[in-house]
């Protein structure tokens, strides 16, 4: 299933672009809709969609300054307007589709489609990376944390987890350490993936190697070898069980 957003300030397409995501496509789940920028992060914050059907007007600003607060969003955009005067920058954000209003049934199953074969893509190709780093993890590799007062070298093998707090990053490692930088999770992310480690979460990057089990209950736990509980976003799931499977 794709868990997705609809965003329009507009109520009339909200209504029928929710009639037509009904009646045409059984596998997405309108999680929540919005009609303005502001109401638009918390929710996307809160759901973690896979995809988002964004209009262009908002209520209180455009389609373009809400992608904008997310940097590099992890989710898919369909953009819907009235106006066709904005495809080229839609482009330029990575949109899958832009549809004009009022939007053909046909043309948004068809959009939802090419969003829906692009994240299972991406997800096993994600899964077959990360089974390759586990195979391949170079047992020597070390790295720097600088908290307030100390700086540590840490060996990649002793970090759990690490969760992100705003701009600040909590590193877990065994023997019940806990270290706090000052940098994003986001700054750690590239350079671990090779030694295993993995986002599941918009807060939480955990090293495979430390998983001790997935509880499915609930909507998804990973619990890991000290005991942490931590969430898994809904679009990671299938892609972890995967990796399960790999690892067997």
């Amino acid at each position: 299933m794709i868990n997705a957003i609809l965003i329009s300030n507009d109520e009339s397409t909200r209504n029928s672009i929710t009639k037509t995501v009904e009646t045409y496509c059984p596998n997405v789940t309108l999680v929540a809709s919005a009609n303005d920028v502001k109401s638009s992060i918390g929710a996307i914050n809160e759901h973690e969609p896979d995809l988002v059907l964004l209009d262009i007007k908002l209520k209180d600003g455009s389609g373009f300054e809400l992608l904008d607060h997310f940097g590099k969003p992890e989710f898919k955009v369909v953009f819907l307007s009235n106006y066709s005067d904005y495809a080229i920058k839609a482009i330029k954000h990575n949109a899958i589709d832009y549809l004009l209003k009022p939007v053909k049934d046909e043309e948004l199953a068809q959009a939802i489609k090419k969003a829906d074969d692009l994240i299972r893509y991406e997800e096993k190709l994600q899964a077959k990376a990360l089974g390759e780093s586990i195979k391949n993890i170079n047992k020597s590799h070390r790295m720097v944390l600088k908290s307030q007062d100390q700086v540590h070298v840490v060996d990649s093998v002793d970090i759990i987890r690490i969760e992100a707090d705003g701009n600040y990053s909590t590193f877990y490692l065994t023997e019940g350490r806990k270290i706090v930088v000052s940098k994003s999770t986001k700054e750690y992310e590239e350079a671990l993936l090779d030694q295993g480690f993995h986002r599941i979460h918009k807060s939480h990057i955990v090293n495979i190697n430390k998983m001790s089990y997935f509880d499915k209950a609930d909507g998804g736990i990973l619990v890991m070898c000290n005991g942490d509980q931590v969430p898994v976003a809904s679009r990671k799931r299938d892609m972890l069980m995967e990796l399960f499977d790999s690892l067997t």
